[in-house]
């Protein structure tokens, strides 16, 4: 099971001195955020996003106008995502550019978006390919004609404002753009583990300390936020192995099923049969079982119940002869 903590920025680097996060119900006009740049002081509006709550850790953020944004050529489109305290801070953040290349026009386009808490970097061409200065450092997305697709995935998040800037840069020297205006698909939204921790885990929502987090909890040995790590992964035959040597140990509750119905015995008979299924369909880790590892708790109950029957059996079934 993986525990949380919280990420704010890439590589573990510290944050610099930001402007105050804008709040969360402010989301009627854009808020002008100051940048010092090389070339003076600018004022880029910032666009907000719509809130939709479907389920716990389960929010899509909408944009005004969009979801499909133009990036202009001459200056970087910026958006703002707010995330509430102890509401959104137990799941995680999922970010997705999808770029439409036909409105590039043949040119050779990329766009580069740098995800950062609390304040944007737009400051100059150099940090809107790296995402990085002196004093803060973010996460990087870029999309172009050849790769059109970019997600970026951040388990539990910092709560607060995250700022999204995107910025159009043409050719391999990622000069400023002329007359292209790129089309970019955006989405942004919290899930509550990532891909619903795929085939090899299953998704759960705890508590620990009153804090309200998902987390996946894998199964046959895969490890990793989704259960994708199969460094230590149980391999298929071992799987099929452990499956068939359930089944076959299980064979042994056989007999006694025959021999209590040979005798009338008809409640002992369905004691032993429903802890042979019960035993047969949970083999703990392995993916091959149709029940989780909780189901033996019936074959626990059907044993104290065939104890408690044997324990006072002085005669055959009524109305059955001895």
């Amino acid at each position: 099971m993986n525990m949380p903590h919280s990420f704010g920025s890439a590589g573990g680097l510290a944050l610099g001195d930001s402007p105050p996060p804008t709040s969360p119900n402010d989301t009627k006009h854009p808020v002008p955020i100051s940048v010092t740049s090389h070339t003076g002081e600018r004022c880029w509006p910032v666009r907000p996003t719509l809130r939709n709550e479907l389920d716990t850790f389960s929010v899509h953020f909408y944009i005004f106008f969009g979801p499909n944004v133009s990036v202009p050529p001459d200056r970087p489109a910026v958006f703002v995502i707010n995330l509430l305290p102890v509401l959104d801070s137990g799941g995680v953040l999922n970010v997705e550019l999808r770029l439409n290349v036909s409105s590039l026009c043949g040119e050779n386009v990329t766009v580069f978006g740098c995800l950062n808490h609390e304040v944007p970097l737009t400051s100059s061409d150099n940090t809107s390919v790296t995402c990085e200065t002196e004093s803060l450092a973010g996460f990087l997305l870029s999309v172009n004609a050849t790769a059109s697709l970019s997600r970026l995935r951040i388990p539990y998040p910092q709560t607060g404002s995250w700022y999204l800037s995107l910025r159009s840069l043409c050719a391999t020297e990622f000069e400023p753009c002329t007359n292209v205006t790129a089309e970019v698909y955006l989405r942004a939204y919290l899930s509550p583990c990532i891909n619903d921790c795929g085939i090899y885990g299953q998704c759960k929502l705890l508590r620990t300390n009153n804090y309200l987090y998902a987390a996946c909890e894998c199964k046959a040995g895969w490890n990793g936020w989704g259960c994708t790590d199969n460094a230590e992964a149980f391999s298929y035959g071992f799987q099929l192995l452990s499956t068939l040597l359930l089944c076959l140990s299980n064979v042994m509750f056989v007999p006694p099923v025959a021999i209590a119905v040979r005798s009338h015995y008809l409640l002992e008979a369905a004691v032993y049969i429903f802890t042979m299924f019960f035993s047969t369909v949970s083999v703990g880790q392995a993916l091959l079982c149709s029940a989780s590892w909780s189901t033996m708790c019936c074959s626990f109950v059907t044993s104290w119940a065939l104890s408690c029957l044997s324990g006072s059996l002085s005669s055959p079934w009524p109305g059955s002869s001895p």
